[in-house]
Order: C-alpha cells, then sequence, then structure tokens
C-alpha cells in the first residue's frame, strides 16, 4: 500500500451508496463525467476513451471496478420499472371504462396506496434532490386516478353510465396524461442524472479518468481512523480498495482508492494505440 502525508486532503466520492476517498496527489480536475469512444476487448469496467485536451486517457466505471453494477444498468432497471407501472395506469383506467361499458363490478384497486407504483412509491427514496423533487410530482394525479375509480363506481352503481364514461374520458386526458408526461419525465431525468462525474487521475506517468455517481467534498482524513480492510471476505477488487477511514464530522465510513491498483495489469499503450468510434 502507498503511503501518503499525513495533512494532505483527500476527494470524497460516491459510487452508489458508498463512499470512496480519493488522494488529492493524483487528481488533476473533476469534470462532468464525459462520452467515451469505445474500445475493443477491453475488461467491462473500461467504458472507453476521452481526449482531454490532446490527452488520449481511458475512462473507467468505479462501480464496474470494484463489482458493483453500473450506473447505466440501475438507471435502465429504473426506467423499466416505470414503464411498467405507466402501462399499469393505462391499464387501471381502461379496465375501469369497460367495467362502466359491460355493466360489471370493477375489480382492481380504489386506493392509492395500494397499487403497485403507490406501494414503491411509498417506500423509494432518492438521494439525488432533483429526482426526489420530481417523484413528488406524482402525488397528486395519482390520487385524484384512483380516487376516480371511486367515483365511476358510485356513478355507475347508480345506473349514471354516460355520466361515469364522461368521467373516465375527463381523466384520461387529464390525470392520466399528467402521469404520463411525469413518467416520460422522470426517466429522462433519471437518465441525466446517471451520467455521473469524471475525476481526471495521473500515476506513474498514465493519465486515466475514472467515472463515480457525485464528488462530494475535499477534506482530511484523521490518520489514527485509517484502518487496513485487505483481509475483509467483502472486499474482492484486486487491491483496489484496501483500507477505509472515518470522516471526521460525520464518522461516515469511506473506502480509501489505491490508485495505482485501478489500471493494475492493464497496458494503455497496446489497448488505447487506435480507439474505436
Amino acid at each position: 500500500m502507498r503511503t501518503y502525508p499525513a495533512e494532505m486532503p483527500w476527494a470524497i466520492v460516491q459510487a452508489r451508496k458508498q463512499l470512496f476517498a480519493v488522494p488529492t496527489q493524483d487528481m488533476r480536475e473533476i469534470i462532468m463525467a464525459p462520452q467515451a469512444a469505445r474500445v475493443p476487448n477491453v475488461p467491462d469496467y473500461i467504458l472507453g476513451v476521452i481526449n482531454m485536451r490532446g490527452a488520449v486517457m481511458p475512462l473507467l466505471d468505479l462501480r464496474k471496478r470494484i463489482g458493483l453494477p453500473s450506473a447505466s444498468e440501475e438507471t435502465e432497471c429504473f426506467c423499466a420499472l416505470m414503464e411498467q407501472r405507466e402501462q399499469d395506469h393505462r391499464k387501471w383506467l381502461a379496465e375501469l371504462e369497460a367495467s362502466v361499458k359491460e355493466c360489471r363490478a370493477f375489480g382492481l384497486t380504489t386506493d392509492p396506496h395500494k397499487c403497485a407504483f403507490g406501494k414503491w412509491h411509498d417506500v423509494y427514496r432518492s438521494a439525488d434532490p432533483w429526482i426526489a423533487a420530481q417523484l413528488r410530482k406524482f402525488d397528486a394525479p395519482h390520487q385524484e386516478i384512483h380516487g376516480v375509480g371511486a367515483e365511476v363506481t358510485r356513478l355507475a352503481g347508480q345506473d349514471a353510465h354516460a355520466a361515469a364514461q364522461e368521467l373516465v374520458e375527463r381523466t384520461r386526458h387529464g390525470a392520466l396524461s399528467k402521469m404520463l408526461k411525469l413518467f416520460a419525465e422522470i426517466k429522462d431525468l433519471v437518465r441525466d442524472r446517471s451520467r455521473g462525474v469524471g475525476i481526471i487521475l495521473k500515476h506513474g506517468g498514465k493519465s486515466f479518468a475514472i467515472q463515480v455517481d457525485l464528488a462530494l467534498s475535499i477534506e482530511k482524513l484523521p490518520p489514527g481512523a485509517i484502518e487496513d480492510v485487505a483481509e475483509m471476505a467483502r472486499v474482492n477488487n484486486d487491491g483496489v480498495v484496501q483500507r477505509l477511514a472515518k470522516r471526521a464530522k460525520t464518522q461516515d465510513i469511506v473506502l480509501l482508492l489505491e490508485t495505482d491498483r485501478l489500471l493494475a495489469g492493464f497496458e494503455l499503450a497496446a489497448d488505447f494505440a487506435t480507439p474505436a468510434a
């Protein structure tokens, strides 16, 4: 393991829900994660190469490097879930309309907290304030839709089928339309926010970048708080993480990145001589 000056500050970054510390003596700059040009026959944690003012360097996905799902994989799972919940509400309103036309009972829930989206929405919490704010916008139209179910059922029970059908149609162009717009917006927002941040590093004469979810702060770590975790069974990362520390103010656990290990066994010159478009 490398040694660092006791007074050296660290960059605290986040990948998934884990905090990591990057030695600032190896850092050159922090940028919005750039688009990388793909290259063939590289490990899955290499996103490709980027050109930083004429310097071509590899871009590593820190998540994949330490065995976590990539942000893009999680994003597409999230978006697929949103698409399923969007279809649920399309089908829900279609079934409500069919129950009126066919003069039969409506069998789906009218409680906004008991549909699949409502159960998920009640417990899901995003650490990203933009995503959290967007999710709160679902509250009013989602409650309105399910409230319509109860009202349509009441009208149908009074043989007011024309009024019930009219209410369904208003809901299709009102609350449901708002919900569909919000589903499209949340997918776009999550995809945009998942691009993350690029940290440009240089060690041993080699320049490269790592992609992380967030860059949080630059701070010093108390030397006495740094511990060796090389023997921890859950750390399986080719020595990329061998130590941890606690942040001075919050006592949060951070894993110290061994930047000299991030590209261990990977030859830049051979693999990045002719990057693919």
